[in-house]
């Protein structure tokens, strides 16, 4: 078994989640995860039995918003992330088409682990979203942790294989009003395509570099053939919320040095420690970050970003899951590139489309089960952006009440029969997928369409009861 460090998860313990709540729920998922999923058998292992660690990684990283400011990490070998694709998909290792799907199955991967977590915290009264996942992979690099707490690690082995998490979060009493939402995910979408992201990430750039460093610099359109990548330092920011997105800028080592002289008003030669080049891009990621979201919330929506996160080496890469699809955005200044991606998830998934196909075909208003709109809270997706289970349907059900009645008094019903409900007027509906209860809420009528809209999310506890 894991041996869990003897510290909460940071300086001040968390008042609502223990450290114990955490190990099981990322244990039983990881395992549960993988028996469900891949038909393999993963045990929870010491950390130091841990080989092939240090290898070619592949590491998907999501980060924690809200009440909950965190960063989940989810580290495997690329050898393994492969065969644990190919095992998902179905198909041989040298079938696999490309890169992004097998960011997509670890990333998916990650997710899992990370709804459950989420799911914890919801359970115990702390509210927060979780990013879209990030994959990094290459074989020199080093991700430096974020300033947030002490991580906890958990190690798992398959065979001769092993997958680490690593998890560090804190409370952040005061921040559910950025993440809760009330609006439907058409509206979201259409204030989302109403931002400027082009122009908000350029004059941002240009004037966070001009104001904060003293440097002048320009949009180009290509990288210059004098410009190599060497050692190199990214600085990444994510959002979570109405706005899924990500935000990474990326310099040469050198140049960082440069910027970080400029930012403590000294000479270059004296930026002797690499914390303080990436404490310089950490604060140009966050404030030129925090600009776009400015604009979101200039839009109406609401998010949160993340604690930004420094990657560090000369093989490796930051990539999207493929429900992102970032722009790269090209800076120079004097011969010195900066290169920006930035990008938001703009469209919906495959089984929000299918539920508003249904929504159309809803039963008239005199029916009994209304059709739930497919704009919910976004707390009932445990399991936010994973592709793979994305197209499975689901039965939406709605739950009026319920009324017992003797078979002879059922015969005698007919046209104009009233049937009484022991759901008294006022009280909350019931919503149930695939006959479990889920949510609870109030019967709307919207365009002589019936819908519900959500005034409580079941607990765990309480859906497992639904369920026997």
């Amino acid at each position: 078994m894991v041996t869990i460090l003897n510290h909460h998860l940071h300086g001040e313990p968390m008042e609502k989640i223990t450290d114990d709540t955490i190990r099981k729920s990322i244990e039983s998922t990881l395992i549960e995860t993988f028996d469900a999923m891949l038909s393999m058998a993963v045990e929870a292992v010491d950390d130091s039995k841990a080989t092939g660690m240090h290898e070619d990684l592949m590491v998907g990283t999501i980060h924690f918003g809200g009440e909950v400011v965190g960063v989940m990490r989810f580290n495997l070998s690329e050898a393994f992330a492969r065969t644990v694709t190919s095992t998902m998909l179905a198909i041989e290792a040298d079938e696999i088409k490309s890169n992004e799907e097998i960011n997509d199955v670890i990333g998916e991967l990650a997710s899992i682990v990370a709804g459950n977590l989420k799911t914890e915290f919801l359970d115990a009264g702390l509210t927060c979203a979780i990013s879209t996942p990030s994959i990094t992979s290459g074989s020199d690099f080093k991700i430096d942790p974020a300033d947030i707490a002490p991580p906890v690690k958990f190690t798992f082995r398959q065979e001769d294989e092993y997958v680490q998490i690593e998890f560090c979060a804190k409370e952040e009493v005061g921040t559910k009003a950025d993440i809760v939402s009330e609006l439907s995910s058409e509206v979201v979408l259409e204030r989302i395509a109403g931002v400027d992201i082009e122009t908000a990430i350029v004059n941002s750039v240009i004037d966070v570099f001009h104001t904060m460093l003293d440097m002048e610099v320009e949009a180009i359109q290509q990288v210059p053939e004098s410009f190599a990548e060497e050692m190199r330092t990214v600085g990444s920011v994510t959002f979570a919320g109405e706005v899924d997105g990500v935000f990474n800028i990326q310099v040469n080592d050198d140049f960082g040095k440069e910027m970080t002289a400029a930012m403590l008003g000294r000479q270059v030669d004296t930026v002797e420690s690499e914390e303080e080049v990436y404490d310089a891009i950490r604060e140009v990621s966050n404030i030129i970050g925090g600009n776009l979201k400015s604009n979101f919330v200039d839009a109406g929506l609401s998010c949160v970003l993340s604690t930004p996160s420094i990657t560090n080496g000369r093989d490796f890469k930051v990539s999207s899951t493929r429900v992102i699809k970032p722009a790269r955005f090209l800076f120079s200044h004097k011969e010195r590139v900066i290169i920006v991606e930035a990008g938001v998830k703009r469209e919906r998934s495959a089984a929000v489309e299918k539920a508003d196909e249904t929504a159309e075909k809803s039963v008239p208003a005199e029916d009994v089960q209304p059709v739930v709109p497919a704009s919910t809270d976004s707390d009932v997706d445990q399991f936010k952006n994973l592709g793979l289970v994305m197209d499975i349907p689901l039965q939406v059900t709605v739950e009026l009440g319920r009324s017992r009645k003797r078979i002879n008094d059922v015969l005698k019903m007919g046209p104009g029969a009233v049937v009484e409900l022991e759901q008294m007027e006022g009280e909350p509906v019931d919503i149930l997928i695939n006959q479990t209860l889920i949510a609870k809420g109030f019967v709307v009528v919207e365009k002589e369409k019936y819908g519900i809209r959500i005034s409580e999310i079941v607990s765990r506890k309480e859906r497992m009861k639904s369920m026997r």
